[in-house]
C-alpha cells in the first residue's frame, strides 16, 4: 500500500514539473514571435522609404534585335559543383560556344563558369538572359569566370547572330564557309567615253569637199553619255545607256559657176560630224569583297554616223532688207550659193565589256570599264542635197568599230 502510494506522488510531481516547463516553452515562444513580427514590420518600412526614393531608369533599345554573348548555358547543380571544386552557390555553366560569336571571340569556353555579367552575380540561367536582354548590340561588357579552380574576367562585345544584309555565309562542296557579298541593287551616272574608231574614210569624204586631209582626229575622241541599271536577280543586271559626240570644223575655197569659170565670189564652208549609239545592256555581276565588285556583259543596240556640210556665199556686209526695192532681186544678190549636204548612215551596234567598281561610300563609287564595239550595216549611206534625197554612188565601207574605255563615277549600289 506504501509502495503504490509513493509511485502516485512521484508521478504527480513529474506531471507537474513537465506542466511547468510546457507553460515556459510556450511563454518563450510567443515572445520569439512578437520579436521578429516587429523586426518585419521594421524592415518593411525600411523597404517602402527605400523605393520612394529610388530613380526610375528609362531603357532604350538601339536596335530592334536582341544581343547575344553566343552561348549554350545550363544551370548548375550541387553535384557538379562539387565535382569542379566550384566554392560559389551561384553561377551558370557554359556548355558550349558559338564559334565566331561574341563569348568564342572573347576566350569563352565550354566548361566554364559564368559567375558576373557586367557587375552582377549570375544567379541561374534565366537571369543572365535578362542581363543580356537589358544591353544593346555593340555594348561591352565584363564577364568574371570560374575554370579550373580559377577565377578569370574578359571583356564581351555582344553582337547578332543574324547575317549581316551585305553578305551571306555560304558553304562549298567541300564543306568549307565562305561569304557571299552583296553585288548590290544599282545605280546610274553620268559617263565619259575615250572612243577610237576609223573614221579615215569619214575623213577622205572631207577632203574631197575641199578640207583638210584630217579634219577630225582619227586618234580617238571623248563621248559623253548616261547609263543606268538594276538588279534583276542572282548577280544580273539589266539596264540601258547611250553616248554621243560631235564637233565642226570650216574653210574656204572660190565657187565655180555651172560653166566651169572661176568666180572670184569666196564662199564658206562649215562641217558637222557626229556619231553616237546607245542599246541595252545585259551584265553578271561578281563581288569580289565589300567594296570591289566587278562585272562582265554587253550592249546591243544601234548606232550612227552623221556628216553635215553647209556652203555660204561670202558676199561682205549684207545691207539692210529695203521693201520698196524689188525683194526677189534682193535674195538673187545676197542668197545665191547657199547649199547644204548631208549623209547619214545607221549600224546594229554589239558592245562586249568588263567592269570593276570600288566602293567609298554605300551611294558612291569609282568605276573603270573597258569594251570594243562592233557595228554591221546592212544600208548604204542616205545623202540628201538642200533636202532632196539623192542615191549615194560609189559610196565607200565604213563602220563604227573601236575600242571603248570608260572611267568615272557610280551613284547608287
Amino acid at each position: 500500500m506504501k509502495k503504490i502510494l509513493v509511485l502516485v506522488l512521484v508521478l504527480s510531481f513529474v506531471s507537474l514539473t513537465l506542466l511547468a516547463q510546457e507553460v515556459q516553452v510556450n511563454v518563450n515562444v510567443d515572445e520569439e514571435l512578437e520579436e521578429a513580427m516587429q523586426e518585419l514590420d521594421e524592415a518593411m518600412e525600411e523597404l517602402e522609404e527605400a523605393l520612394e526614393i529610388m530613380p526610375i531608369i528609362s531603357i532604350e533599345r538601339k536596335s530592334s534585335d536582341t544581343p547575344k554573348m553566343g552561348v549554350f548555358l545550363s544551370d548548375l547543380d550541387f553535384q557538379d559543383a562539387y565535382e569542379m571544386h566550384y566554392p560559389a552557390c551561384y553561377g551558370v555553366y557554359v556548355s558550349g560556344a558559338v564559334p565566331g560569336g561574341p563569348s568564342d571571340n572573347a576566350g569563352i569556353i565550354k566548361g566554364d563558369i559564368i559567375m558576373e555579367f557586367d557587375g552582377k552575380k549570375v544567379k541561374f540561367e534565366d537571369h543572365l538572359v535578362t542581363l543580356i536582354k537589358s544591353k544593346n548590340i555593340d555594348d561591352e561588357v565584363e564577364v568574371v569566370l570560374f575554370r579550373s579552380e580559377e577565377i578569370l574576367s574578359t571583356k564581351v562585345i555582344l553582337g547578332s547572330l543574324r547575317p549581316k544584309k551585305e553578305k551571306d555565309i555560304i558553304i562549298t562542296k567541300d564543306g568549307k564557309i565562305k561569304k557571299k557579298y552583296s553585288v548590290g541593287d544599282g545605280g546610274g551616272s553620268w559617263i565619259p567615253v575615250w572612243y577610237t574608231p576609223d573614221i579615215t574614210e569619214i575623213n577622205d569624204i572631207l577632203a574631197n569637199l575641199k578640207f583638210k586631209d584630217e579634219t577630225f582626229s582619227e586618234d580617238g575622241f571623248l563621248l559623253q553619255g548616261g547609263v543606268g541599271k538594276g538588279n534583276v536577280g542572282k548577280g544580273w543586271f539589266i539596264g540601258g545607256m547611250g553616248a554621243g559626240y560631235s564637233n565642226k570644223e570650216s574653210t574656204k575655197h572660190f565657187w565655180w559657176d555651172n560653166d566651169g569659170i572661176l568666180d572670184s565670189t569666196l564662199v564658206s564652208r562649215k562641217a558637222k560630224y557626229a556619231v553616237s549609239y546607245w542599246g541595252v545592256t545585259l551584265d553578271k555581276r561578281y563581288a569580289f569583297s565589300k567594296k570591289f565588285i566587278g562585272s562582265a556583259g554587253f550592249m546591243l543596240g544601234a548606232g550612227q554616223n552623221f556628216i553635215k556640210v553647209t556652203q555660204t556665199a561670202d558676199n561682205g556686209d549684207i545691207p539692210n532688207f529695203n521693201f520698196e526695192t524689188d525683194p526677189s532681186q534682193q535674195m538673187d544678190d545676197f542668197y545665191l550659193f547657199n547649199s547644204k549636204l548631208t549623209m547619214q548612215k545607221d549600224y546594229i551596234t554589239f558592245q562586249p565589256k568588263i567592269m570593276l567598281m570600288y566602293h567609298f561610300l554605300d551611294w558612291l563609287a569609282f568605276r573603270a570599264e573597258v569594251g570594243y564595239l562592233v557595228s554591221y550595216s546592212p544600208n548604204d549611206w542616205t545623202v540628201k542635197i538642200n533636202g532632196e534625197t539623192v542615191k549615194a554612188v560609189n559610196a565607200p565601207e565604213s563602220n563604227m568599230d573601236g575600242l571603248t574605255l570608260t572611267i568615272g563615277p557610280w551613284f547608287g549600289f
